[in-house]
């Protein structure tokens, strides 16, 4: 009897290691297909990472564009607001001298009105 109970113990046994190893089996391929859906979870955010990567070099690129485009018009405002500070000047010193002018011209009768009082002056009996 004892023999039969040994033989039962070690079948028990031998029993009990091929379900831990079909366990271990069963373990180690939900591992693997665990590990591959993370594999292929990761090579497609890789790829939605490429593509808004993608588009926003594009975005970048075309916002770049508008920005020189700006920049341009900016330039050319910049350009014409010269021209116009330089006209504005060239009239500032026009005014400028025809205010001398009028100076001159003022002074000039003040100087014709003192002789004229002068003469009249003469002139009374």
């Amino acid at each position: 009897m004892n023999h039969d109970k040994d033989s039962d113990a070690l079948w028990n046994a031998i029993h009990q290691i091929e379900i831990s190893v079909k366990n271990s089996q069963n373990d180690i391929k939900k591992l693997f297909l665990h590990s591959v859906r993370h594999e292929i979870a990761i090579e497609t955010l890789n790829k939605k990472v490429d593509a808004h990567q993608q588009e926003n070099r594009e975005r970048f690129n075309r916002i770049d564009n508008r920005l020189d485009k700006v920049d341009d018009r900016l330039d050319k405002i910049d350009d014409r607001l010269d021209k116009i500070d330089d006209r504005l000047n060239k009239v500032d010193d026009r005014f400028d001298k025809i205010e001398n002018r009028l100076d001159n011209i003022d002074k000039r009768f003040d100087k014709v009105e003192e002789t004229l009082a002068i003469i009249v002056n003469h002139l009374k009996p």
